[in-house]
């Protein structure tokens, strides 16, 4: 938009009456002899020479303009009019719309040019600006302590105020003479609450306000309010876009002062063993040190876009920030300080298949690598998410006794007798079958397989089990031997 006083310098145009025409903006430049003119959406400087002008019909002229938003009124003087109606200046007055006296050597045409020109002229220096801009948020954002850098560098752009907050720690940055008020207030906290993409725009104390939500490791809790007196340009929310982006990335980072991507994969590839491990994982999720954890290790299946993608995903699901991906595998380490519960069902309606260890403390992570690798073999089998060493329930807890894990243990055992990639396979497919009573078609589907195939997997398991699969009472023993192992990992 073009300001008002641009059109009053540059051409000399006269302002009359009262309303002062600074802080006016103008979108659009509109000629219109009616006395109603159609098709106004607000913001226009309305430009007329009088043609069918009644000088006592101003009042109405000027309301209908005024409720149609229009910026302003240019009156071109001659060669219907001496000088602009006094009615019209008192009507205009009266309504709060500034009037521009047009002289007879300025040309409508040439109003119009000069608000193209500015148009082309602001659209240059915007792209330019968010070019620059762009390049300063990221240098901020690699630089040291980069949640504020971030914000005091968006505040720095857009000449104005940022307020970002994190509701699950407590914390808050901000830059600029932040206005604290209910609207504000009230903003964030919808955006902090929200699970889907959310922002805002609304006016506040003579500010123009947008309120958006970031993401980060917990699934909510995070927002971003963003102020300024002049009105936000397409530049300008590029440049909040940037800015949302990067702070929605360093939330997840593991530290604000070292490489997420050196450091996450690191701990959870177990390549990292110092003294200050427990620090160094407690500290930015800000934990106790002492505080239990737990190794997650999943599957994605189809991984869903890039490795960079897919890991920031896994880490605002998994609420952490200690996730490595590879190919359609992933390991993580979630701190045991929520309902292992909560975490299952996440990993669930995600559509992941997960096994997640028992808690540890961060000095003796080494024993959950394996505890989350046969809950994750139980979670092949069950179809869904396993954490070890959960209790068994229904008939399965009348059989939690050692000898029942044994006994299932030797009637699985010709299907352990191969490598562990096999012996996962066939342990799935058996599962599968028996889950869908012998359906070759919906086993199939399920597995994502040929009908075929699970034929020749079953003709296989028949052969290593040497049981006959079409007797009701070995199929509910070999139901009970799955789900006792998985229930028992």
């Amino acid at each position: 938009m073009v300001p008002l006083r641009l059109f009053v310098d540059r051409l000399a145009l006269r302002p009359l009456g009262a309303a002062d025409p600074a802080d006016r903006w103008v979108r659009w430049v509109h000629v219109s002899e009616l006395p109603d003119p159609p098709f106004l959406r607000g913001g226009e400087l309305l430009l007329l020479a009088g043609t069918g002008f009644r000088p006592a019909d101003s009042d109405d002229y000027a309301r209908r303009l005024s409720d149609a938003g229009v910026v302003a009124v240019g009156f071109g003087v001659t060669p219907v009019f001496d000088a602009v109606p006094p009615q019209l200046v008192a009507a205009c007055d009266h309504h709060g719309l500034p009037l521009l006296e047009v002289p007879p050597r300025v040309p409508f045409a040439s109003i119009v040019e000069l608000h193209h020109a500015e148009l082309v002229r602001a659209e240059t220096h915007d792209l330019k600006r968010l070019s620059d801009g762009q390049g300063l948020l990221i240098k901020a954002a690699a630089g040291p302590g980069p949640l504020r850098a971030v914000v005091e560098r968006l505040a720095e752009l857009l000449d104005g105020w940022v307020l970002v907050v994190d509701r699950n720690r407590d914390r808050t940055w901000s830059a600029g003479p932040v206005r604290r008020d209910p609207e504000v207030a009230e903003a964030l906290e919808r955006a902090c609450a929200s699970r889907s993409p959310m922002s805002a725009a609304f006016t506040a104390a003579e500010d123009n306000v947008e309120v958006q939500r970031l993401l980060g490791p917990a699934p909510v809790g995070y927002a971003m309010a963003i102020a300024r007196r002049m009105p936000f340009t397409v530049a300008d929310r590029g440049l909040v876009g940037v800015a949302a982006s990067a702070l929605s990335l360093l939330f997840t980072a593991p530290s604000a002062a070292s490489s997420p991507e050196a450091l996450g994969a690191a701990v959870v590839t177990s390549l990292l063993r110092l003294p200050t491990l427990a620090r160094g994982l407690a500290a930015p999720l800000d934990l106790a040190e002492d505080v239990p954890w737990r190794l997650v290790r999943g599957l994605l299946g189809e991984p869903p876009g890039s490795r960079e993608t897919v890991s920031q995903r896994l880490s605002v699901l998994l609420e952490t920030p200690f996730v490595e991906q590879d190919g359609d595998a992933f390991v993580a380490i979630v701190p045991d300080d929520r309902p292992t519960g909560e975490r299952l069902r996440a990993v669930d309606d995600a559509g992941l298949l997960a096994g997640i260890s028992r808690p540890h403390s961060a000095a003796d992570l080494d024993p959950a690598w394996g505890e989350a690798g046969s809950a994750l073999d139980g979670a092949r089998i069950q179809g869904r998410s396993v954490v070890a060493g959960a209790e068994p329930q229904g008939l399965l807890a009348l059989l939690a006794t050692p000898e029942a894990a044994r006994y299932a243990d030797r009637l699985l055992a010709g299907l352990d007798a191969g490598s562990p990639k096999d012996a996962a396979l066939l342990l799935g497919t058996l599962r599968s079958w028996l889950a869908h009573h012998g359906s070759w078609d919906r086993t199939a589907a399920d597995l994502g397989v040929h009908r075929n195939t699970v034929r020749h997997r079953m003709r296989q398991i028949t052969r290593l089990l040497d049981r006959d699969l079409t007797d009701p009472d070995v199929r509910m023993e070999l139901w009970f031997a799955l789900r006792r192992r998985s229930e028992a990992r």
